[in-house]
């Protein structure tokens, strides 16, 4: 049973927050990640790199005209951690700091020179209703905000809940997600560069799809983020 949020308000009057990564306590200038964890981050710089490895999963499969992840996703890692609590435990701070983190190195290196329009990856409304938040449309707002790049999170939709993804192999995770998403207002892309946003990129089905949809418009350019990529 998930604990609710108000008792972990409640244990925090007594007990420090803990880092993510490593379970130590955090001080006063510390949140979310101590500075060790937050220096220790496994950065992939796949942004500095032409066919890096997150393209590389899309070759012959869909177009994109460039693709990133901001940290490596290993099992057992830091990143896995904290992805698990920000999509199981409600942790969104989690969100907004690695989102704000890899905005800002993106912004730094010019990766969003070209860039429109940032859209989250959407979640079904049942899996949206269960769940209280979509983590990919969290990322999209702190990258946002460090970017002035608006964030469009209510075009494009799912509009069939699938089963789980986890344990399906490629093909039928294709299977699973061709044909279930739909755009609200699609003359609002037209002629624009649109950067999806997503949380961990494992056989790309889901963002496949999207891009299908997407690149039925006129005239539009897609490029794909994620927070994290499978090692």
């Amino acid at each position: 049973m998930n604990t609710p949020y108000w008792f972990n308000d409640f244990i925090d009057l007594f007990y420090p927050d803990s880092c993510l990564g490593c379970q130590a306590p955090l001080v006063s200038n510390e949140s979310t990640l101590c500075l060790q964890c937050l220096n220790e981050l496994p950065q992939t710089q796949f942004h500095l790199l032409k066919n890096n490895a997150v393209e590389q999963v899309f070759i012959g499969r869909c177009h994109l005209q460039k693709a990133t992840s901001f940290l490596y996703f290993s099992k057992g890692g830091i990143v896995q951690s904290m992805m698990h609590a920000l999509k199981y435990k409600g942790r969104k701070e989690v969100a907004e700091l690695l989102g704000s983190l890899a905005a800002q190195k993106l912004l730094k290196d010019g990766f969003f020179d070209d860039i429109d329009i940032l859209a989250p990856i959407p979640l079904h409304p049942k899996k949206l209703a269960l769940r209280g938040f979509n983590q990919s449309q969290l990322i999209a707002s702190s990258m946002g905000a460090v970017s002035n790049i608006p964030v469009s999170d209510d075009n494009l939709i799912r509009t069939t809940h699938t089963d789980s993804q986890t344990k399906k192999a490629r093909f039928a995770r294709w299977l699973n997600v061709e044909s279930v998403f739909e755009l609200k207002e699609p003359q609002l892309l037209y002629n624009k560069h649109v950067l999806l946003i997503d949380d961990v990129i494992t056989t790309g089905a889901t963002v496949e799809a999207c891009v299908t949809k997407l690149q039925s418009l006129p005239h539009i350019k897609v490029s794909l983020f994620t927070l994290g990529v499978a090692k």
